[in-house]
């Protein structure tokens, strides 16, 4: 749109949109030293599981001298829960010679066709039982897939992965056995030991070890940290390292006024306003990846609206600040 000369832009307002994204303190603590500054001055440690998350940890180490540094992930409680809305068991029915007590990165759990129970690498191959709400309760799969395969293909497809909450239950299952053939197969039982500190849900399909990662080499290395490539390893919660907190979200109103003597584009002006603040962020000591700047428009549907130009106003403030938004 062009606007005419002889008429006053006024810029409502654009807001400066810090993200819940990362800040890195480069001040070494420990791990529980590092947690409780974040929770004090920020939101938490950081939880880094998804593509874009690493990608914002390359993007800040990218700028200083930084290999790694924690994050929020660390060693939790040693429980059991089944896949399907991460419901703790009422029934099992575990091997006489399984421990199932064994602190490992994690485990998932395998029917046989006894009807009893063990622990296996979830990263192993297997056949599979799916559950659903109608019909047949279980649906069983002579299909061999990884534990998180077979979670993301029950459901997308049913509703999750068996849940088998009563001896009945577990007698279905030995019958289908019988009728199918078959071993062993995954039911929905996994341990998740490492949980993220600001409590959000482990997406185990999401978070990237890096190679050899966690090998938990003497037996105490219970926190995590994060590598310069966004990628995780553990080591002991007492060595001291920088690390990444969740920075708290902040808004920022801004409303100004442009003149302009001759024809404006409004194209223009809002690209030249958005490189002059994205540099003014770029200049902060603290090293924020998740700013951003996001135009507001009004009900019309456009973002800037027209004055008279008053040529007797002599002021010369044409731009004021609203008070932050929490």
């Amino acid at each position: 749109m062009i606007l005419k000369p002889t008429r006053l832009l006024v810029l409502l307002g654009f807001v400066s949109n810090t993200s819940c994204y990362f800040i890195l303190i480069q001040q070494p603590k420990n791990w529980t030293e590092a947690q409780s500054f974040c929770r004090e001055n920020h939101l938490d440690l950081a939880t880094v599981q998804s593509d874009q998350d690493r990608s914002k940890i390359q993007e800040i180490s990218s700028s200083v001298s930084f290999d790694r540094g924690w994050m929020g992930m660390y060693d939790g409680v040693c429980a059991w829960r089944w896949s399907y809305q991460d419901q703790a068991l009422v029934f099992q029915n575990w091997g006489i010679s399984e421990d199932n007590t064994t602190r490992t990165q994690r485990k998932c759990g395998v029917i046989l066709y006894n009807g009893t129970w063990k622990t296996a690498s979830c990263d192993e191959q297997k056949y599979f039982f799916c559950y659903q709400l109608t019909g047949n309760k279980f649906v069983f799969f002579k299909t061999k897939s990884t534990w998180s395969e077979t979670q993301l293909y029950c459901r997308r497809n049913y509703v999750d992965m068996a849940i088998i909450g009563s001896l009945a239950d577990n007698a279905y299952i030995v019958n289908l056995f019988v009728t199918y053939g078959g071993d062993e197969a995954w039911i929905g039982l996994n341990r998740n030991l490492w949980l993220w500190s600001d409590q959000s849900s482990v997406s185990w399909l999401s978070v990237k070890w890096s190679s050899g990662e966690p090998d938990n080499g003497d037996g105490n290395r219970k926190c995590a940290f994060v590598y310069k490539t966004g990628l995780i390893g553990d080591e002991e919660c007492s060595e001291r390292l920088p690390f990444f907190c969740n920075k708290r979200s902040q808004m920022q109103l801004v409303r100004m006024a442009v003149r302009s003597p001759g024809s404006l584009d409004e194209a223009a002006v809002t690209t030249a306003v958005e490189e002059k603040i994205q540099q003014i962020l770029s200049e902060q000591e603290e090293l924020d990846a998740g700013s951003s700047v996001t135009w507001r428009v009004q009900a019309d549907g456009k973002i800037f609206q027209l004055q008279e130009n008053n040529t007797q106003n002599k002021t010369s403030a044409v731009c004021s600040r609203d008070n932050p938004h929490p």
